[in-house]
This record gives C-alpha cells, sequence and structure tokens, in this order.
C-alpha cells in the first residue's frame, strides 16, 4: 500500500460511503432519524469483528508499514479517519483498494514482503469494511507511535540490505540433476533443473545451418554469407563451433553491434533533443569508444570507471576523455530564459545522477528527486548526495589527438575546467553550473534546503565509510574536483 492510493479520500465522502453523518456546526445536524435504520447495528457488528478478527490481523501484516514503525506510501491506518480519508476504503468491501491490493487484484501487493493473505482473511476485510470499518481505539497510541517511527534513515539499516536485490552475492552449488547428460557448463545445471522441476526436456540440439546464423546475428549482428555457412556445415573439427565464435568476436562488428545496446542504456543521441534538436556535432566520438572498447576486451571495471571520471582516472589517454560522453549524452534545451537556468541545471544533474543509477546500479533514483522512494530504500538526502558528485561538471568541447600520428580533433566530453559549449543563453549570463547543489524540497528550486554533499547511497556502502572510496586531487591539479573519480570507486 505505498504509492498508488487514490486521494479521492474526502471526509465528507467517505463519510457518506460508510453512512457517517458529518456535520460542521450544532445547528446543521441531521436528525436521528435521517441515519439508516440499520446503521447502528451494522457498525456494532463491526465493532466486534474489529475486535476479534480485524484489529490482530492488521496489526500483524499491515501496521508495521502504515502508521507503526513507518508511514510507507503517506499511508496511515493507524487510527480509523486516517484510514477513511485516504480513500483505500471507498466502493466498500470487495470494491475497495485494499481489497484489491490485499488479494493481488491490483498492484502493490500488499502486505509488502510477506505471503499473500489467505482468502478467508481478506473476506473478513471485505466484511469489516462493508459494516462500516468501525475502530474501538486507535492501534496504538501517539507514544507508541511517536516511539515506533524513531528508526535509522532509509538505506541505513541491515533490513534495507536485506531486499534481494541488495544482498551480497553469494557462491551457490549447481543443482544436482536426474539425467546430467545434456550439461556442458554449470550454468546448464540450472536450466536443466528448471525444466526437470516443470516435466520439460531441452530440445534438440539446432542443426548447424541454423547455428551459424543464430550466432551470427547474436555476436555481430549481420548474417553468415553462404560461403561461410557451407565452411562451417562442412568443418568435421571437433573445435569448428569455437573457431567460428573466436573468428565473430574479432570481427570489427562484433563492438559495432553490442555498443548499440551500451547506447541505448546511455541514451546517446548526435543532437540536443527538445523543439529545436540541434546538433551536436562532436558526440559521435562516445561512440566510437564504445565500440573500441568492445572490441578491445575492455575490462568492464574499467569501462564503467572511465565513463564516470576518465577524465580524472586517466587524463593522458584521450580514450578515458572520449568516454565521459556518457554523462552529456542526454537531452539539454538549448533555448533557455533566464528564469529557467536553476532548474535547467538541477534537471541535467538529475539526468546524470539517474543514468549513472539505472545504467551501472541498476537502480532508477529519480524518484527519490521529490520525496524519499517509495520502493527502494533511498532517501530524497541520499539522492541529492548522489546528483552533486557531478555538481561542476559540464559539456565541453575539446581539441584530442585521438589516435597516434593523427591530426587533433574537437570531442564532445563531460568534464570540469574545460570552457563550456556555446549555449544560445550565453549572452544572457547562462552559467551552465552552480558552485553548490542543494537538497530540495519537492525539486523545486525555489525551496532550498542544505547544501548536499558529494557522496553515495547509503544501501549501497553495507556498513563500510564512504571515505574508503574518496580520492583526492594529486599534488598541483586543480581543474577538477575528483568527486567523479570517487563515485567511480
Amino acid at each position: 500500500m505505498q504509492s498508488s492510493f487514490r486521494n479521492g479520500g474526502r471526509t465528507a465522502l467517505a463519510a457518506l460511503a460508510i453512512g457517517v453523518v458529518i456535520s460542521t456546526s450544532a445547528s446543521a445536524r441531521k436528525p436521528v432519524s435521517d441515519v439508516p435504520a440499520d446503521h447502528a447495528e451494522k457498525m456494532a457488528q463491526g465493532l466486534v469483528l474489529f475486535k476479534e478478527k480485524v484489529r490482530p490481523l492488521l496489526i500483524a501484516q499491515c501496521l508495521d508499514c502504515h502508521g507503526g514503525k513507518s508511514k510507507k506510501g503517506d499511508f496511515d491506518l493507524s487510527d480509523r479517519k486516517l484510514l477513511v480519508d485516504s480513500g483505500v476504503i471507498e466502493g466498500g468491501g470487495r470494491a475497495s483498494q485494499l481489497y484489491q491490493l490485499v488479494t493481488h487484484a491490483e498492484e502493490p501487493y500488499m502486505p509488502h514482503k510477506k505471503p499473500k493473505l489467505p482468502q478467508a482473511d481478506a473476506d473478513i476485510l471485505a466484511l469489516w469494511i462493508d459494516l462500516g470499518a468501525p475502530y474501538d481505539r486507535p492501534l496504538i497510541d501517539k507514544g507508541e507511535v511517536a516511539k515506533a517511527t524513531e528508526k535509522k534513515p532509509s538505506g541505513s539499516t541491515e533490513d534495507d540490505r536485506a531486499f534481494w536485490s541488495f544482498r551480497a552475492l553469494a557462491i551457490v552449488a549447481p543443482p544436482s540433476l536426474k539425467n546430467a547428460g545434456w550439461v556442458r557448463t554449470p550454468i546448464d545445471r540450472f536450466v536443466l533443473a528448471k525444466l526437470e522441476g516443470k516435466g520439460l526436456s531441452p530440445n534438440p540440439v539446432v542443426e548447424r545451418r541454423t547455428l551459424i546464423r543464430r550466432v551470427s546475428f547474436d555476436l555481430i549482428g549481420l548474417p553468415p554469407t553462404p560461403e561461410e555457412v557451407e565452411a562451417f556445415v562442412s568443418d568435421t573439427r571437433p573445435d569448428a563451433y569455437d573457431r567460428l565464435v573466436e573468428r565473430l568476436l574479432e570481427s570489427p562488428h562484433h563492438g559495432e553491434r553490442w555498443a548499440r545496446h551500451w547506447m541505448d542504456i546511455a541514451r546517446f543521441a548526435e543532437s540536443h533533443g527538445y523543439e529545436q534538436d540541434y546538433d551536436r556535432p562532436f558526440a559521435y566520438h562516445y561512440r566510437d569508444f564504445l565500440i573500441k572498447a568492445f572490441n578491445k576486451d575492455m575490462p568492464y571495471d574499467q569501462f564503467m570507471r572511465w565513463q564516470v571520471a576518465g577524465d580524472e582516472l586517466a587524463p593522458d589517454d584521450p580514450q578515458a576523455l572520449a568516454a565521459t560522453g556518457f554523462l552529456g549524452a542526454g537531452a539539454f534545451p538549448t533555448q533557455l530564459t533566464e528564469a529557467e537556468f536553476e532548474s535547467a541545471r538541477y534537471n541535467e544533474l538529475d539526468d546524470m545522477a539517474g543514468t549513472t543509477g539505472t545504467a551501472m546500479l541498476a537502480l532508477t533514483v529519480g524518484c527519490a528527486r521529490c520525496h524519499d522512494h517509495k520502493y527502494d530504500p533511498i532517501p530524497s538526502e541520499d539522492y541529492y548526495k548522489l546528483a552533486s558528485v557531478f555538481t561542476t561538471a559540464i559539456r565541453s568541447e575539446v581539441d584530442l589527438v585521438l589516435e597516434p600520428g593523427a591530426k587533433p580533433t574537437k570531442v564532445q566530453v563531460t568534464s570540469e575546467g574545460f570552457p563550456h559549449t556555446k549555449h544560445h543563453a550565453d549572452e544572457r549570463g547562462f552559467p551552465h553550473f552552480y558552485n553548490k547543489t542543494y537538497v530540495l524540497s519537492r525539486g523545486d528550486v525555489n525551496q532550498k534546503k542544505a547544501e548536499a554533499t558529494a557522496g553515495f547511497l547509503r544501501v549501497l556502502e553495507r556498513g563500510k565509510s564512504e571515505d574508503i572510496w574518496k580520492m583526492s586531487p594529486p599534488s598541483g591539479w586543480t581543474r577538477t574536483s575528483y568527486r567523479r573519480a570517487s563515485l567511480a570507486n
């Protein structure tokens, strides 16, 4: 019951739905005769049901996250008024959103991280709602609520790090099998175990003409020639397939094929986007870096680090600088008014932080720009710590010699200390970056709170001090902050 609650639960409507008479003054009260005749009887039945069945159910399954230890999704059911005002019981028993959530007819499925409620319990909730959803008293008193909500910041607790996607990798023994004759690698054991569990058998080995087409399309994105097909079909050597794979991996088309997948993740484009969509004539060097990285088998950690901070980690390598095109590959408006300067910069920081999260951390962090993340343990404070890593990073066009003996060529990089890429608003004083990044209330640049200091997401630190990743600039270095190098670590 986190972020998808309807907001239509105004007190008056909710009260009408359950037969409660609302009045604004003594003179406006309706006579008792206007109350439905069976109202009191239903409420009495509902109260008995609440005391015997519903209260223990809500405390055991819902309260911790919704009014007890926390208030996920801004939803609180610790007392009746808060429940009614949420709108989650509107429509009555089985039509209510509460019933839809606990029966898994609607997402997010509830209770969160727990088994689905037995249907009998869901039916009890529906009946209780139809009887007016009465409470005899709040589920916990205010003192208990205050005590229960005293907790460590989101992202820093062991419970946060115990969620399946944040657990540390572990050594897992391959499963035992009924018939392991099909197995060639340890991964095959996991595949076959799933098949055996469903009573299925693997497909037969594909014939060679189909195999060479599949592997060619997969590795280089192009079909084999008729000559290549015939050569593979007639190759009787036991390592014929291995030789085929090695040949395709050595093809320059391999990097072209697989760089495309990463360019999708990196939102790469050779124009700025928005209405005018002006060209970025020197952005293609980032694409070329990706192709070279795949074709030269660049280690994955280096591949990642260079895209975030290649200019700091290997400042003398032109390919490392070209790799930082990753950070500046997102859309950016080329027409700005003075009123949009600051908000556009925060949007740019959001693009850099958000893409770093999705591409490299498998996390969507953008939600936390305006509020603590609803589903992942990422508070707004952590989001702005991450965004502030890029405080002074901007797009620049610098002259680099990309290959030995070649002439210098302009390359779009995202770095610090270089002249900024020209912008239509330069003549009106567009600063391109601000020296400080602030935590914003609701993501609004007009509601600044504390200054954000560069840092990391606490849920990923596993209790370690972030100092172990931090890097300081070498002696005499002044151009960049080394905040991005620290993040790359």
